[in-house]
């Protein structure tokens, strides 16, 4: 089981298991990260769950399309980061 209450989507995965219901051969799946940045493997239907989304005062589950296109998004952008040799700024005492 997964723990945590504030997820972020971390990018795509291709591990057959769910972290967070242990269904097991996953045809679509996602990586997110808790705020103790903890990793999760999980579907895109326990996925829509977790990264719910407050609108008009209710928390709604997200579309798996969305969460496919956020993992897609996710993972390209980590992808660039190291491809472009983008790193943190680091900022030195004066």
């Amino acid at each position: 089981m997964i723990s945590g209450t504030k997820f972020k989507m971390v990018g795509s995965s291709d591990y057959p298991l769910c972290d967070c219901c242990g269904k097991t051969n996953l045809t679509r799946a996602v990586i997110v990260e808790n705020e103790h940045a903890e990793e999760f493997n999980i579907g895109v239907i326990c996925a829509s769950k977790v990264l719910r989304q407050v609108y008009q005062g209710k928390k709604l589950p997200v579309s798996q399309g969305a969460i496919i296109s956020m993992g897609k998004e996710a993972k390209a952008s980590a992808a660039w980061k190291i491809r472009n040799g983008y790193s943190a700024p680091s900022l030195a005492a004066a």
